[in-house]
């Protein structure tokens, strides 16, 4: 086990983002990953998306985050409040803002126009108090140390149009990371390798 927290932050600030060659179709959107110290080691905060007629991430594990409103003046003000309506957690008051990864395109699927998803990487102190509200279904901290055991990862095969289709993810305990979640995470992991 091992606190992964300030070689996060190290890399992070090192790390340049390459901006998107283009203007998203549908928008743009914003999550916050944040990370904890607990004990000797270093965990990330995930949370089980409610089950809703319509949501495309219905069920599935990712962050706290969502669509830019016209109000946010900013991807980073978009997370902090989304945040802030998903888990009653004001990131302004108990965390600190470590930095961004790369923007996540959303449009892999013809059938979805593209969205582009900015992710922020915090780190907590202490556990705030969580309200979680109707969008979220449990809260859930995973240790990195899991995600950074290559054998710990599996196909999974999926429906879509009817087709089965396989792709990369975790199990950690019930919960399958996969998706957008499972390409932020790997930015994270594959900075935090570099100069290792």
């Amino acid at each position: 086990m091992t606190v992964l927290t300030p070689k996060i932050k190290q890399r992070l600030v090192q790390f340049h983002k390459e901006r998107a060659g283009f203007e998203p179709q549908a928008g743009r959107a914003a999550v916050a990953i944040i990370l904890r110290e607990c004990g000797d080691t270093t965990e990330m905060l995930m949370i089980r998306r409610a089950v809703r007629e319509g949501d495309p991430w219905s069920g599935h594990m990712g962050f706290p985050g969502g669509r830019r409103d016209p109000g946010d003046e900013s991807n980073l003000r978009c997370a902090l409040r989304e945040t802030e309506e998903e888990l009653g957690v004001d990131l302004l008051q108990c965390g600190t803002q470590l930095g961004e990864l790369t923007d996540v395109n959303t449009g892999w699927r013809a059938d979805r126009p593209e969205m582009l998803v900015t992710p922020f990487v915090f780190q907590v102190n202490e556990v705030p108090i969580m309200t979680p509200n109707y969008e979220v279904a449990e809260v859930v901290w995973v240790p990195l140390d899991f995600l950074m055991q290559p054998d710990k990862r599996e196909p999974m095969k999926w429906e879509w149009k009817g087709k089965t289709l396989e792709t990369d993810s975790f199990l950690y305990a019930s919960y399958r990371i996969w998706g957008l979640s499972l390409m932020m995470i790997d930015e994270m992991l594959m900075l935090m390798r570099e100069g290792a």
